[in-house]
């Protein structure tokens, strides 16, 4: 048996014991969970994470950078995925359209993406050729052309995206209800920005935001599978060690954002043929102890056809055709949401009302012991299966390095879920999930009315 099917046996063997049993702790399988890495930092600050996993001949190269639109800006929204776009069409040593064709004529594959809190690139490669990757990072952080005739289309590239968005009814609500929830914090603008911002973005305006960004203090660089630290340390240093690091600003929008005095509400209407409802809360962050209470609340709730939302929109009452959500937070204080596409406009009250009751059932004690180690067996097999894959495991330690601080929350996770009780879940649903604390957001049908006494307000608070 091959070594990566043995370890991909094992991780799913290990989610069943937990996601079946009732009485197994999740604390006796910790053991299982830690990861092998090496961290090491360039005397330019460039923070190195090496992750050993020799089950497949493979090696994940990613580069991550600790900018998205949580950093932009006022009035240049989108900037950062702008960037990243531009990232792709050539550097002083490679040409436009190199990066991909270099990884493809090596049997790789490449990519990059964009969030609030950090962009990303990644290159998976044989473990002979990794090197070819770490090049070419290191010419994306230090030398981007950016070149002027290649600005003009990408932007209009990414602001054909921005368009097809506001053309999308869901993607207009999102928009619109994080917009609400939000009055300050940046997590009310869409990562792509907004149009307005995007016309006046200029070639020299992405030029400057990537000599602020792009520097090896303000990245963490991954390097993950059949690999030796000490000959992957080696190359690192070759390739990246040389390369000067730079002031970067410092922003925490940790408190920011007012406390919401009231619950707010928005209507979209758009040419769709079903209504959606989103509901959110504000709740804790990334570092709080309640982040995972909330975890376990969704487990509860919304994760899978057992769940209690499910069961009672669905099965139930049939008020909906789909309920899904959760917890939502990256860093700072996120929201809990659900989104429910509910039969017809005449039961968006009745769906409503029925989220509300199953939250309100957390406040009291109901959740039995077995339900609540079931759960908690569930969350953790959840986590534990999204490390199946080499570059997964990359995404999750970079990630976390990013958001919290450090790779072992990945490593800590498991222990944390396992000491969540009932009491903190009837403490934490009283503290969080209540109506002055509750954005509703609800997309209906042009034609459709919703037939209230009291109706639903237009206007952001």
């Amino acid at each position: 048996m091959k070594e990566k099917s043995r370890k991909f046996i094992k991780l799913l063997g290990l989610f069943f014991v937990l996601s079946l049993s009732l009485s197994s702790s999740v604390a006796q399988f910790i053991p299982e969970l830690k990861l092998n890495v090496t961290e090491y930092t360039l005397k330019n600050g460039l923070r190195v994470l090496i992750y050993v996993d020799s089950s497949a001949p493979i090696v994940t190269t990613q580069m991550w950078y600790k900018v998205g639109g949580y950093y932009e800006p006022s009035g240049y929204t989108g900037i950062s995925h702008l960037l990243e776009h531009m990232a792709f069409k050539g550097s002083k040593k490679y040409g436009p359209g190199e990066y991909s064709r270099i990884i493809d004529d090596n049997g790789g594959e490449d990519n990059g993406f964009t969030s609030d809190l950090y962009t990303a690139y990644y290159e998976n490669l044989a473990k002979d050729r990794y090197e070819i990757a770490l090049d070419l990072e290191s010419e994306r952080m230090n030398n981007l052309l950016l070149d002027p005739e290649e600005f003009v289309p990408e932007k209009q590239v990414v602001m054909e995206e921005r368009r097809l968005g506001e053309n999308s009814p869901t993607s207009v609500l999102w928009d619109e209800f994080y917009a609400t929830a939000y009055l300050v914090h940046p997590y009310r603008t869409p990562v792509i920005g907004w149009m307005d911002d995007l016309e006046r973005i200029t070639r020299d305006d992405v030029a400057n935001y990537y000599r602020t960004y792009y520097s090896p203090e303000n990245a963490v660089l991954v390097v993950g599978g059949d690999v030796e630290p000490a000959e992957v340390i080696k190359q690192v240093e070759k390739y990246l060690n040389n390369i000067k690091s730079k002031p970067v600003p410092k922003k925490d929008f940790y408190n920011a954002e007012p406390s919401q005095t009231g619950e707010r509400r928005i209507m979209v209407k758009r040419d769709v043929k079903s209504p959606t409802l989103m509901i959110g809360y504000h709740i804790s962050g990334l570092n709080d102890p309640d982040f995972y209470v909330f975890e376990v609340i969704e487990g509860i709730l919304l994760r899978g056809k057992s769940s209690r939302c499910y069961k009672r929109l669905i099965h139930q009452k049939e008020f909906a055709l789909n309920v899904w959500g959760g917890n939502d937070i990256q860093k700072d204080p996120g929201m809990f949401y659900f989104y429910v596409t509910p039969r017809s406009t005449d039961l968006i009250d009745s769906t409503e009302q029925a989220i509300y009751d199953e939250l309100e059932h957390l406040k009291k004690d109901i959740v039995a012991t077995e339900e609540l180690e079931r759960i908690k067996n569930q969350v953790v097999a959840s986590n534990i299966f999204g490390r199946d894959r080499i570059q997964s495991v990359g995404f999750q330690l970079a990630r976390y390095t990013i958001t919290a601080g450090s790779y072992e929350f990945i490593e800590k996770y498991p222990e944390r879920i396992a000491v969540v009780t009932k009491e903190d879940i009837i403490r934490v649903a009283k503290k969080y999930f209540y109506e002055d604390n509750r954005t509703v957001g609800i997309l209906l049908p042009v034609e459709s009315t919703l037939h209230r006494e009291d109706p639903t307000r237009e206007e952001r608070k």
